[in-house]
């Protein structure tokens, strides 16, 4: 790429992992050749420009979204031209951090139709359960609830715009005609905020989905419409097994109320994924059990919950908690690069009101429950309900085989494969 003599490198860059991988990267471009222009985009510079802007690996700042800014910046980098004039631009100016005025929002999404022929998308087909070419798409941007954890407040000023049903049919449309798509993964914030758009997609699509869905949507006519539509999987904001920190981050509902939707998914046998928030500010003991309790409680009523994703709370700058995250003790990386560290997935991230060791023992419990090993299902069960999470080697062993298998490592690997697909059926 160095060779090619690039206007720029160019990063999308998310909070978490992903923003130590992208400074490193910038690092090494720069380590090249020091006259290339790193440019970053994406969620994590438009919530930090200006701590992102004080690194010198890092020229350009892309605030919000960025298909308008990003050609009117390059037309003004290429031309040699000044940069004062770009809306939603951060940069430096001998050595002065400059960040100008916000582009508003993009009017009609439908103005910027993806075009699939500036990509190899066999890169990003995969495969994902029992479907072999699924692909990631997104049909609208942003969210209008306010959970006090999100992004989407600083992001999308808690808005929420969508592409047109027609262009989202047409899409996928294409894609199953030229790529034999068999299923598709829609990463939108809230898949069902126009529940009757949602539906219309879906069924124009015919095809397996996963979405996102708010857990206080999920009633009868509901439930039924998504098993006809073939939905495959659904991500699920519950977050926590206290009303009073359901309140505390805005979620409008309570633990009986989400408790109804689980006992509505179960009984039309329809999967999904809960994700859950641990370690939230002022989050007591008995808080975070309760939490725990309710996870193994849903495990018992609804058979096809895919996954917990249980993870520590992950403070995001701009977010409603943020500062009242900051007075309860988090301390906010100094460097871009340290944000890599606050990933609520990680073993080592740990914050005022979460060990994170611990955490991800219990989501690895929770996840070999999904395995089907018969009695050894009863002993992760007394693990959870018992809280012994001492000594987890069955975890490095069971997750050792499992990746044996997923990469069919010799004739062994091979043939645990196939024991690994029975088990996860």
């Amino acid at each position: 790429m160095i060779s090619q003599k690039p206007l720029a490198a160019c990063f999308s860059v998310m909070t978490g992992r992903q923003t130590k991988h992208s400074a490193q990267m910038s690092k090494k471009l720069k380590s090249l050749d020091g006259t290339i222009k790193i440019a970053w985009g994406g969620i994590h510079p438009s919530l930090l420009p200006a701590q992102c802007l004080n690194e010198s690996y890092i020229d350009f700042v892309i605030i919000g979204e960025g298909e308008e800014t990003s050609i009117e910046f390059s037309r003004q980098f290429e031309a040699g031209k000044s940069m004062a004039t770009v809306l939603g631009l951060g940069y430096k100016e001998n050595g002065a951090v400059k960040i100008n005025s916000l582009r508003p929002f993009i009017k009609n999404l439908d103005d910027w139709p993806l075009d699939f022929s500036l990509l190899d998308l066999e890169k990003y087909i995969y495969r994902l359960n029992k479907y072999e070419r699924v692909i990631a798409y997104k049909a609208s941007r942003g969210c209008p609830f306010n959970c006090t954890f999100c992004y989407n407040r600083a992001f999308n000023q808690s808005r929420w715009r969508a592409w047109s049903i027609e262009l989202v049919a047409a899409d996928i449309e294409f894609l199953k005609k030229n790529y034999q798509i068999d299923a598709v993964k829609f990463y939108d914030d809230n898949f069902f905020v126009d529940k009757n758009r949602a539906l219309e997609i879906l069924r124009r699509i015919n095809l397996p989905a996963h979405l996102e869905i708010r857990i206080d949507m999920i009633d009868e006519k509901l439930a039924r419409e998504l098993k006809d539509r073939k939905v495959f999987d659904m991500l699920i904001g519950i977050e926590s097994g206290s009303d009073r920190l359901l309140e505390l981050i805005n979620k409008n509902f309570t633990v009986a109320k989400l408790l109804e939707g689980v006992k509505i998914l179960a009984k039309y046998d329809l999967p999904a994924s809960y994700s859950v928030i641990v370690g939230l500010p002022t989050e007591t003991k008995e808080e975070f059990e309760a939490t725990i309790d309710l996870l193994y409680k849903i495990y018992k009523i609804h058979p096809r919950a895919a996954a917990f994703t249980l993870g520590a709370y992950m403070p995001y700058p701009g977010s409603l908690m943020y500062d009242f995250a900051v007075k309860q003790g988090f301390m906010p990386p100094e460097k871009t690069e340290d944000w890599g560290k606050i990933d609520r997935f990680r073993k080592d991230f740990s914050t005022p009101w979460a060990d994170g060791k611990r955490v991800w023992v219990i989501r690895e419990y929770f996840k070999l429950l999904k395995l089907k090993l018969g009695p050894v299902n009863k002993w992760f069960e007394w693990r959870i309900k018992h809280r012994f999470f001492a000594w987890p080697i069955d975890i490095y062993l069971i997750e050792y085989l499992a990746g044996v298998a997923l990469e069919e490592r010799g004739w062994a690997g091979k043939a645990m494969r196939k024991i690994y697909n029975l088990i996860k059926k």
